[in-house]
């Protein structure tokens, strides 16, 4: 996946000469890369053809592949949703806050994603409180 700095806010063209792209390499990854194109030659030699004859074509596959992942994360996230806003509206003003402030300045098209990403933290926070807070009332087990 290439690292590309994010364009000024202005929409300005960058003054200086952007720097080439840099690649991340995993060799594992590589490998088994390498070992699916061997096993599917037309499909290597159909993108290949794709990304010189129609790059433009070749950007929208990257982004559809990318579309329908999020889609499918979406699906989840809208069947949590409705437990994830009855959790957030029985906890006190301060936990609300604080995963307010944690989504706070999300693109609204990942929102209800980064909501209840944060009330699930939020609900394993409350998971280990109980687990590490000492109750009362037991005996202690001597040895």
């Amino acid at each position: 996946m290439a690292i590309k700095t994010k364009p000024s806010e202005t929409g300005a063209p960058p003054t200086e000469k952007e720097e080439p792209l840099q690649f991340r390499n995993n060799p594992e990854v590589q490998k088994r890369l390498d070992a699916y194109k061997v096993a599917n030659p037309s499909d290597a030699a159909y993108f290949t053809r794709v990304v010189t004859e129609a790059p433009g074509r070749a950007v929208d596959m990257l982004l559809y592949k990318d579309m329908q992942r999020h889609e499918a994360d979406m699906r989840l996230v809208e069947k949590q949703l409705p437990q994830a806003k009855a959790f957030y509206d029985a906890q006190p003003p301060e936990v609300q806050a604080r995963i307010d402030q944690r989504i706070e300045g999300t693109n609204p098209y990942y929102r209800d994603k980064a909501f209840v990403g944060e009330v699930l933290r939020e609900m394993n926070r409350k998971n280990r409180q109980l687990l590490t807070t000492p109750r009362t009332g037991m005996a202690m087990a001597t040895g």
